[in-house]
């Protein structure tokens, strides 16, 4: 589970032929045991997968052998005690106050899980993009899977459908990391038309 561990493993992965790992979300998340579905700080790597310094050791690790890394981030919903919801936060309601300036008070999707991340929100774009940057800079993966990406819509009801507002999203923050390096991959869990 941490990156020592992985880290171990290495050898018989490159023998194997791998040439890409994937990580479920490393971030911070709520809690002690999760898959990392439910975000709350997204440049900080969870306490589950050892020292920043560890992780870095292991995806340098990772290149020398020419496999990729990629990680799985959330940017359609973050869960409570993100400090974006606590500034701007509905106590009564337990929701994000109307005037927070990343969140929906209510999802526009039909699906939706924890608090959802407002992507027409210029203050949630931003913060995005330095989550993306911060990643490729700090860690130097590889590339990005981004979770339930058909969610990154403020169209209420549209989830599967097409929406020009979602693409318009999406390429947005793939034009910004690839502006800086072309070579990240951006890949999309799309599930939808």
């Amino acid at each position: 589970r941490n990156s020592q561990t992985i880290l171990d493993t290495l050898d018989y992965l490159d023998r194997m032929g791998i040439n890409a790992i994937e990580f479920m979300p490393v971030n911070e998340f709520n809690g002690n045991d999760s898959w990392g579905y439910n975000p709350t700080f997204y440049m900080a790597l969870d306490k589950a997968y050892g020292p920043k310094d560890s992780f870095q050791a292991l995806v340098d690790a990772c290149h020398e052998r020419d496999i990729a890394v990629i990680l799985d981030i959330v940017p359609n919903h973050a869960d409570y005690p993100n400090p974006f919801l606590k500034m701007y936060w509905n106590e009564e309601d337990f929701t994000p106050a109307a005037t927070n300036p990343w969140f929906n008070v209510i999802s526009p999707s039909p699906e939706s899980w924890f608090f959802d991340w407002n992507h027409d929100s210029g203050a949630t774009k931003d913060f995005m993009k330095r989550v993306f940057n911060y990643w490729v800079d700090e860690y130097h993966v590889d590339g990005f899977r981004l979770d339930f990406s058909k969610g990154l819509t403020q169209t209420p009801g549209n989830v599967n459908g097409y929406d020009q507002s979602r693409i318009n999203t999406l390429n947005d923050y793939a034009n910004h990391i690839w502006d800086t390096d072309p070579g990240v991959y951006m890949i999309l869990e799309r599930w939808t038309e």
